[in-house]
């Protein structure tokens, strides 16, 4: 018998009579020779939050399908003890999640994955920017976790969103709002690079109303599914910059307004001003990044119950402030300078009697 029929390349010739014993001793060896071949392609293996990525081969089946829904899932095999549920495949530069107890034949092991098509974000108990891909499909014909005694619903749409089953994703709460909409991707190229929050553009939002961590738990593996109702935009779901990348959020992040870390001084020569004597002048100062004087336009304002008694005079970057009347003497006033992206300043000003 010629060698050349065997399409296993044992590490022994054996024309024995106990090829079905050969078989079974070196059938993962046999898988690995599949995965040499051209019938497998290049995936890279990822945890929960992709920050472990493993690249390898596998042999990736239903690729050609014919209908749509079909067209979402894959089966993937891989060498035995590869990939568990809830673990990503990124296969030609797509995310597919493990949605399916992951078992094997003695030769290989198989994954159902299904097309991840949107990367969920949201801010968890400790104010963390979170994000996971899920795959997100239509539910609007289950029952959401919600009883309703509206008589009207402005919107009705709800999505069943599968992700992984790891500990940010199982802390999810019941009301959890997500801002779950393509349009974000054309909204950003519309951004100018000084952008750091936007709360303009109109978004579809989803609020969690049901979720369920116990059906798809396989014990050492699993992944978690819920239910996401539409509702309406709030005032704070928008852009926000938060170290420099961009995130869609339905919670206003704890960020500082970094649009108020520009430097402003008021220059005066005393804090004084003199009843029924020459006006106390005081300068508005703005600085830019570099530290050079920028030209700014100030806004003063002043904080006391007796403005009306007070001669206020505008020139320039400057404001002269001058009194004559003695019941005032004595008597103190605020007074604040502020402008477009400039953190607001202010100082005590006293009047004194002229002795």
């Amino acid at each position: 018998m010629a060698k050349e029929w065997y399409l296993l390349k044992t590490p022994h010739d054996q024309i024995s009579g106990y090829e079905d014993e050969a078989l079974n001793d070196f059938c993962e060896e046999s898988f690995y020779e599949v995965l040499e071949s051209e019938i497998s392609d290049d995936v890279e293996l990822c945890n929960y939050d992709l920050s472990i990525c493993t690249p390898m081969r596998a042999v990736v089946q239903n690729n050609v399908q014919d209908t749509r829904l079909k067209t979402l899932s894959r089966a993937v095999l891989l060498p035995i003890g590869s990939c568990k549920a809830g673990m990503y495949i990124k296969y030609k530069n797509r995310y597919w999640l493990v949605i399916g107890l992951v078992d094997d034949n003695k030769m290989y092991e198989k994954a159902i994955v299904t097309l991840c098509n949107y990367l969920l974000t949201w801010i968890n108990n400790k104010k963390q920017i979170v994000q996971r891909w899920v795959n997100a499909a239509s539910a609007s014909q289950y029952n959401n976790g919600e009883t309703s005694t509206q008589s009207y619903f402005v919107r009705s749409d709800q999505l069943l969103i599968l992700m992984p089953d790891d500990n940010e994703c199982l802390m999810l709460q019941q009301g959890q709002r997500f801002i779950m909409d393509k349009r974000c991707k054309m909204y950003e190229e519309e951004f100018e690079g000084s952008v750091l929050y936007d709360t303009s553009k109109s978004v579809i939002t989803y609020q969690l109303t049901r979720s369920d961590s116990i059906l798809y738990d396989y014990q050492d593996s699993g992944h978690y599914e819920f239910m996401a109702y539409q509702d309406e935009q709030h005032e704070n779901d928008g852009y926000y910059v938060i170290d420099g990348k961009g995130y869609w959020l339905c919670e206003k992040p704890d960020i500082e307004d970094e649009t108020a870390i520009l430097s402003s001084e008021i220059e005066f020569d005393t804090l004084e001003i003199f009843n029924g004597l020459d006006a106390g002048i005081f300068k508005a100062v703005f600085y830019d990044d570099n530290g050079d004087v920028a030209d700014v336009s100030p806004q003063w304002d002043i904080e006391c119950d007796f403005l009306d008694n007070l001669t206020v005079e505008y020139d320039g970057n400057s404001v002269c402030i001058s009194v004559d009347n003695k019941e005032l003497i004595n008597k103190s006033f605020e007074l604040s300078l502020g402008a477009e992206n400039y953190e607001t300043i202010s100082v005590t000003v006293t009047i004194r009697a002229f002795i």
